[in-house]
């Protein structure tokens, strides 16, 4: 049997979740006080992402998870640092 007769093959269920993570946790990511929940939701679709990679089936949707998750981790960085220069700043003209 070759591979083009062999059929579809299944759905990988941690690689469909990690992709819908990554994506709602880069939207949610943005928020300031929900963005804690987004940053959440990256860390638990990069570990299904990574596990997914491990099994058949879905190889393509766990990859673009793990990148979603990392754009969303590498957000949240960007906005703690962001916010802490800020507060650095404020202070530093309060004095």
């Amino acid at each position: 049997m070759t591979d083009a007769q062999s059929g579809p093959q299944p759905a990988n269920g941690m690689a469909i979740a990690s992709l819908v993570l990554g994506i709602v946790s880069i939207l949610v990511v943005w928020i300031p006080i929900v963005g804690l929940l987004g940053t959440m939701m990256a860390l638990v679709g990069l570990v299904l992402g990574i596990l997914a990679l491990k099994k058949p089936g879905g190889r393509g949707l766990a990859i673009g998870g793990i990148v979603c998750s990392g754009v969303s981790l590498v957000i949240t960085v960007l906005w703690v640092l962001s916010f802490l220069a800020i507060i650095g700043a404020v202070a530093a003209n309060a004095n």
